[in-house]
């Protein structure tokens, strides 16, 4: 007997949002959860997390009710409570911090975590009622995308099918293979479809790393001066742009300026990959015009985040087709 299918997304804090067929039981619960086949970024795959659905739900040991303290904060003590109680509980502790000491003394703090938009966003409402405190978003986000903005003008990229059309595929600072399997079948188009090489660069020599053509390893914090050595190269050897640098960027001359005395040599020192690795990966860049960047914004949850730096870098690459729109992607 066939099992009925709902269609579904996945709510996690994931930029995948894979596409979901969900059976169900002979009870109308959630059974097996798969990938949408016809979904042609999904394309069947997910990740075991999701797929192992259906056990977080039904597990015994689940959660069902609240759980209330009953010792000391290092106790381990609890006891479970009815949700009426878990609720009035806690309007009653806000309520009370509001009086003793005014609205602004809560703050929510919240993020994605496993939530969809509406539960993620939700509380903000009662945020605003209240005149709580709070912040947009979170501390190590907001600089990053701003950054992004500030060398882009738009939080934009390009969709991860397009690698299988590329010629080469750089992962700047994601462990996609661990975080986002989809990417990595994507990847895999292209390797196999166009003989694609995969470059990636990152702090560990993690599950991505043992797949990649060339593993460029940083120390962590020192990106930006990788991407300004690699720049400093594609200006010296000609690999440079400047039909699109001068159409689209703001003083390409004054870039090229402050880069000379970022050398391979200097940035070596200071980011730990040697100068024949820098300056090969250097060449990779200028020398394919089809090249995808991927970058994951962990690296900018630092006080020298560079996330900045990476709309440089890839304007500078000769021969970029700007129509091609292949050009960047944030994570």
């Amino acid at each position: 007997m066939n099992k009925p299918i709902l269609y579904s997304a996945c709510p996690h804090d994931c930029p995948s949002t894979c596409a979901l067929e969900v059976e169900l039981d002979q009870e109308g619960r959630i059974d097996r959860v798969r990938g949408a086949i016809e979904n042609s970024y999904t394309n069947g795959v997910i990740c075991s997390k999701v797929a192992r659905y259906s056990e977080r739900i039904h597990h015994p040991d689940r959660l069902t009710t609240p759980l209330r303290r009953k010792g000391g904060k290092q106790s381990g003590d609890f006891e479970s409570i009815s949700w009426e109680n878990a609720l009035d509980e806690t309007a009653e502790r806000l309520l009370k911090a509001e009086q003793l000491y005014g609205s602004e003394t809560v703050w929510p703090y919240f993020f994605a975590g496993t939530m969809g938009l509406v539960m993620r966003d939700g509380i903000n409402r009662l945020r605003h009622a209240k005149r709580y405190s709070g912040q947009h978003k979170t501390i190590c986000t907001t600089p990053s995308f701003n950054g992004f903005i500030a060398g882009t003008g738009k939080l934009a990229g390009v969709d991860p099918r397009e690698m299988a059309d590329s010629d080469q595929v750089i992962l700047w600072g994601t462990n996609a293979a661990s975080t986002q399997v989809n990417v990595m079948r994507h990847v895999l188009k292209g390797r196999q479809q166009r003989g694609a090489q995969l470059v990636v660069v990152d702090t560990y020599n993690n599950a991505t790393a043992k797949q990649a053509d060339l593993f460029v390893c940083v120390r962590p914090g020192t990106d930006g001066a990788l991407a300004c050595g690699i720049m400093h190269v594609l200006f010296r050897d000609g690999l440079a742009n400047w039909e699109f640098l001068s159409q689209y960027t703001d003083d390409p001359e004054g870039l090229e300026k402050h880069l000379q005395s970022r050398t391979p040599e200097w940035a070596s020192a200071i980011c730990g990959v040697d100068v024949k690795t820098l300056e090969k990966f250097a060449h990779m860049i200028g020398a394919t015009p089809r090249t995808y960047f991927r970058l994951g914004y962990g690296f900018a949850r630092q006080r020298n985040g560079a996330f900045k730096c990476m709309p440089l870098l890839q304007s500078c690459r000769r021969r970029l087709l700007a129509e091609s729109r292949r050009w960047c992607i944030a994570q």
